[in-house]
């Protein structure tokens, strides 16, 4: 335990200070509001709407948001890029409480304070030190990326948005979700000042229903997943080098798949391989969409912010209000604060959050209790993707330079896809051990210590 400071730092900012949209753009969006107001089409449907904006495409910037609604906008799968809390020391006015009554205000406070005088703690710089620093470059040898688990999702961030026209009507949706809609508040009403009025009027129109009522269909797979088995493979095709071969081989022969498999006959898994192996080799990786897998993952809030920004086909969540309502659920601490000095005064912070948010919860509902929500808190996620992807995300996700814990999970998931097709799988590995390091100058240096790990592994 460290010697307690007199008073705590006040990291915190007033809402007088708002979040802002700054560099708002749109290609399209002006065009579609005339002919709307032209033709005037009143009974537009969602499909009708969508259809409308595959050509438009919007940008912008929003300056001094909240994690939850980072995390928020980029389940929406767009191009977004964020303000790096691995990178960015967050230093006075860093977060934004929801109001509270008085009391709960000041108790708030005053936890999120702790929250972000241990991170500084943990991640102080040697004196002296300067650039992209190293483990050994901390005085008590805790990265920054270690240290933000502490973190509450208050934190503020900055976010580069750009989009496609039809995820626009998802933004809208989500915005006005009943789960999320005070979340989310001050987003839509700082972005729809900039929307045409018959555009606006169009997406409240289509807007449908969330997804709220079918979200329960999911705990049966959501149930197969614990701290213990944190990767779990749900379901797979029987034979995907046998997938992938025969669509390759649809491009290229008059045979049907049926012919081939004849002509084949025992050694059809074989040959299948073998297929998979030379049309890879071409380079010709789309062939590899045609494997499917779905897993299901177990992470703290930190890394499951990691994975969404790959933008991947198909996930699916638990919904929040299942980490508030489970305080016995474990945090992920670290190994470099696990055997520190800080790890009980860490631990007694987590526990401090989850009983004072749970009360919040219960008094003032979900919006209210999600910034109190930290870093290190795990949350299930279900993940449904095609090779292709796994070989991209698995090759720079195995990566020494990738952060620890989604490399950890990474490692998992390949062991678990080279058990289905060793040849499928062969190159998601590192860069150094395919080819040349991506890394350049920030690389680890340690290519003979990496080849030797995945040899073992």
């Amino acid at each position: 335990m460290r010697k307690k400071n007199k008073g705590h730092a006040i990291y915190g900012e007033k809402r007088e200070q708002p979040m802002k949209t700054v560099g708002f753009e749109e290609t399209g969006l002006r065009e579609i509001s005339g002919w709307l107001e032209n033709y005037k089409i009143e009974q537009l449907t969602e499909p009708e709407l969508a259809e409308l904006l595959k050509t438009a495409n919007i940008f912008f910037v929003l300056e001094g948001i909240n994690r939850v609604q980072s995390m928020l906008l980029c389940e929406l799968k767009a191009s977004y890029v964020q303000q790096s809390q691995r990178y960015v020391s967050l230093g006075p006015q860093a977060y934004i409480l929801p109001e509270l009554e008085p009391y709960f205000a000041a108790q708030a406070g005053e936890l999120v304070n702790k929250a972000f005088d241990l991170y500084h703690t943990m991640s102080e710089l040697k004196e002296g030190f300067s650039g992209r620093p190293k483990r050994e470059n901390y005085v008590h040898n805790i990265p920054i990326e270690d240290a933000r688990y502490i973190l509450p999702l208050a934190t503020k961030t900055n976010l580069s948005v750009s989009l496609p026209g039809p995820k626009l009507i998802d933004l809208y949706k989500l915005c006005q979700n009943e789960q999320y809609k005070e979340t989310m508040a001050d987003i839509w009403q700082s972005l729809s000042v900039h929307l045409p009025a018959s555009l606006l009027k169009a997406l409240a129109r289509v807007a449908g229903n969330n997804n709220t009522r079918v979200i329960g269909f999911f705990e049966q797979y959501f149930s197969k997943i614990d701290t213990e088995n944190n990767m779990v493979l749900l379901a797979a095709y029987k034979d995907l080098d046998l997938k992938v071969a025969l669509g390759a081989l649809t491009s290229t022969q008059s045979r049907t798949s049926k012919e081939i498999l004849e002509a084949w006959g025992e050694e059809a898994e074989q040959k299948a391989r073998g297929v998979v192996q030379r049309v890879l080799g071409y380079g010709h990786e789309s062939i590899a969409e045609q494997a499917r897998t779905t897993f299901g993952m177990m992470c703290s809030l930190a890394t499951y912010h990691q994975q969404i920004r790959h933008r991947m086909p198909e996930s699916v969540r638990e919904d929040f209000s299942a980490i508030i309502t489970e305080p016995e659920r474990p945090a992920v601490v670290p190994e470099s604060i696990r055997e520190s000095q800080f790890a009980q005064e860490f631990l007694e912070l987590v526990q401090a959050f989850k009983e004072f948010r749970l009360e919040v919860y219960r008094r003032f509902g979900l919006a209210k209790a999600l910034p109190l929500l930290l870093n290190c808190e795990q949350i299930k996620m279900i993940i449904s993707t095609n090779a292709r992807i796994d070989l991209e995300m698995l090759a720079e996700r195995t990566c020494m330079n990738a952060q620890w814990e989604i490399r950890d999970l990474a490692i998992k998931k390949l062991k678990i896809l080279r058990g289905l097709s060793q040849t499928l799988y062969e190159r998601a590995l590192p860069s150094c051990l395919t080819g040349k390091c991506r890394e350049g100058k920030l690389s680890c240096g340690k290519q003979k210590e990496v080849k030797e790990l995945f040899q073992r592994i």
